[in-house]
């Protein structure tokens, strides 16, 4: 039973005769494809990758500069001030202190280059024996490179080597970073301040602690007596889903990317974010797996170009005989053919053969009803921000997800939020429509229906400012509360019918699903994103035990795993299996004339496989028998 494998090494027993290959990036079924078109492809994935990257990197980039920052100038206060007690600033990271990491190190680095202080890092493999690690510390900030005079060192006691340090270039303090303080013991932090505080007379000393669950530093973290000696400051930094929000809103959310998600992908992307690790990396990682999917199922993606005047247009120059096929079998060109075909025969016999004017204007019929739709997402989303009682539509998340719908002037959270929006102060009023004429600033040319709606917005900020000047005029002057009160019912009635034109004007867009072409920038396939994101784990058990081979990757024909035999004759069985029967049919499927000491114990491995995967159990009903374990749906 040499070609066989322990049972440690998993449900396939017999040992591959070659390694396992590699992950392909792309599936096998592009490599018979030419080298033009991946290579296209790719082009066209890598460089929306490069500019997801940059985004996320330059908004994590500005929080840790922020706030090494603050924690340079909380130093630099401190140092000046006379209070007895310690001086210690916390930072609240949150759940994803991962993506803050970073600017522990680089605070350290700027206070020893910058300032007359010293700095050690403290991590949770110190937290066993907190004065071996500061004596371990303190011997690599003295920077002793004779092993004679490091030995040395590590027989002085805490005050010597405090002494030292403070001896050494004329030092005025120590800055102790702590990044993960919520994991550290309660008697670590007490034995440190004990330390601290009774080895160091005319020393200064700082603590910087990280804290990914607390609020604040209480008693819980350490003996009350501890607490009392710290002078404690707080920064707070972004919650994940600001940070969130802030990286979608410059990358999916606005016009600068040609790629976007469906209503179903963006709901996967949020549950994703909401249900793993809160990780502004983890969610990029997911909108590159749907931009990679897009990509290779989308090959015309690689067509798309930035004109001179920043609209995207399609290089159909580019373009070959099978990209314009597809670009003709597109279904939403295809609706838009039989829509158009009985009121205007000629366009769609040049759409039909290929003619690159016609096909450049549907594509720029997409962008334009692009442009109005993150656009004008943009325009509700500062008119609905912050709107009392309507929480959920003020966030940009959710109110995409209404958006992209289609028909948000039907969706009851929408109407009641614009109502509420009617009905706040004229001056609140007049800044929110003044807020918004900077959305409209876009490196684009402005379609039709947004130049209508900037009017719109413009007329609607002049009249109000207009009847507002006279209401300021009549209480200046002795006027009846009469005239007061008409003004205001005036101002109230244009607040009304401007909130019935923009419901007007949500009606008429059309929810991207309609748009012809728009198969190139959306992707919908959400089925294929929740299978590479979301892990099945019974369904790639099914799939191993049932096509061995995909895993197995071999191209000889080697046998399939005995487990793989097994399984096939388990799902010939009902809810209760005889071993007995069961064996029998295992050592024919074989092709074994007798029940040996090999089949026997091939037999007792992958029926404890079996069992150790949950497709099975024993049963006190009848001892010679196993159990189904129900598992359906796969």
């Amino acid at each position: 039973m040499e070609e066989f494998t322990s049972l440690s090494t998993g449900c396939f027993a017999v040992k591959p005769t070659k390694r396992r290959g590699g992950f392909n990036l792309w599936p096998l079924s592009y490599k018979e494809e030419c080298n033009d078109s991946l290579q296209g492809r790719y082009s066209a994935f890598s460089e929306q990758k490069k500019y997801f990257d940059s985004i996320v990197e330059s908004i994590l980039e500005r929080i840790n500069k922020e706030t090494e920052n603050k924690i340079i100038s909380f130093l630099q206060k401190s140092k000046d001030s006379k209070l007895s007690r310690i001086n210690t600033l916390t930072i609240r990271t949150g759940v994803n202190f991962q993506e803050f990491s970073p600017i522990f190190g680089e605070s350290s680095r700027v206070i020893l280059d910058g300032m007359n202080l010293k700095s050690a890092i403290l991590n949770t493999s110190h937290a066993s024996d907190i004065t071996n690690a500061l004596k371990d510390i303190f011997t690599q900030i003295l920077d002793s490179e004779n092993p004679e005079a490091k030995v040395l060192l590590k027989t002085l006691s805490m005050k010597e080597l405090f002494k030292q340090i403070k001896d050494k270039d004329q030092c005025s303090g120590l800055v102790i970073f702590i990044p993960r303080f919520d994991v550290i013991p309660s008697r670590t932090m007490d034995n440190l301040v004990d330390i601290c505080t009774s080895n160091i007379p005319n020393f200064k000393i700082f603590f910087v602690l990280g804290l990914a669950t607390g609020t604040e530093l209480s008693e819980e973290w350490m003996r009350s007596s501890t607490l009392s000696q710290l002078h404690v400051e707080t920064i707070l930094l972004p919650s994940p889903t600001m940070l969130l929000e802030e990286a979608l809103r410059k990358t999916l959310l606005s016009i600068a990317s040609p790629f976007k998600l469906s209503f179903h992908t963006f709901e996967i992307l949020l549950s994703r974010f909401s249900f793993s690790s809160y990780s502004l990396h983890d969610v990029l990682k997911t909108v590159k797996v749907a931009l990679l999917n897009h990509c290779l199922h989308q090959p015309l993606f690689k067509l798309i170009q930035c004109h001179d005047n920043n609209n995207l247009i399609l290089n159909l120059n580019d373009a070959t005989d099978e990209d314009k096929a597809l670009l003709l079998q597109l279904p939403s060109v295809q609706r838009f053919i039989e829509k158009i075909a009985i009121s205007n025969k000629v366009m769609a016999l040049e759409i039909l053969e290929g003619n690159e004017t016609p096909i450049q204007n549907l594509f720029s019929d997409c962008f334009s009803n692009y442009i109005v739709l993150f656009t004008s997402f943009n325009v509700l989303h500062m008119f609905l921000k912050n709107i009392p009682g309507n929480n959920l539509i003020s966030k940009p998340l959710e109110l995409y997800s209404f958006c992209i719908q289609g028909n948000i002037h039907k969706i009851k959270e929408v109407c009641v939020a614009l109502k509420c929006f009617g009905m706040l102060e004229e001056d609140c009023f007049i800044e929110r429509l003044k807020a918004s004429e900077h959305l409209f600033n876009i490196p684009h040319t402005l379609p039709q229906k947004l130049l209508l709606l900037k009017k719109v917005i413009e007329n609607q900020i002049h009249e109000m400012q207009s009847i507002v000047v006279k209401k300021n005029n009549l209480l200046a002057s002795n006027c009846t509360p009469e005239d007061v009160m008409a003004l205001n019912n005036e101002l109230k009635s244009l607040q009304k019918t401007f909130v019935s034109r923009i419901e007007n004007f949500f009606s008429t867009l059309s929810p991207p699903e309609t748009w012809p072409m728009h198969e190139i920038i959306w992707y919908t396939n959400h089925v294929d994103l929740q299978n590479m994101i979301v892990g099945k784990c019974r369904t790639a058990i099914h799939h191993g035990l049932s096509n061995p081979g995909t895993y197995l990757q071999s191209s000889e024909n080697i046998p399939k795993p005995d487990i793989c035999y097994l399984y096939e004759i388990f799902h010939e069985h009902g809810r209760m299996i005889s071993l007995y029967d069961w064996i029998q049919s295992f050592s024919s499927l074989l092709d074994k004339q007798q029940i040996s000491d090999e089949v026997h114990a091939m037999f007792i491995r992958c029926v404890s496989e079996l069992h150790f995967l949950g497709y099975l159990k024993p049963t006190k009903r009848k001892t010679d028998h196993v159990a189904k374990l129900s598992l359906m749906g796969y």
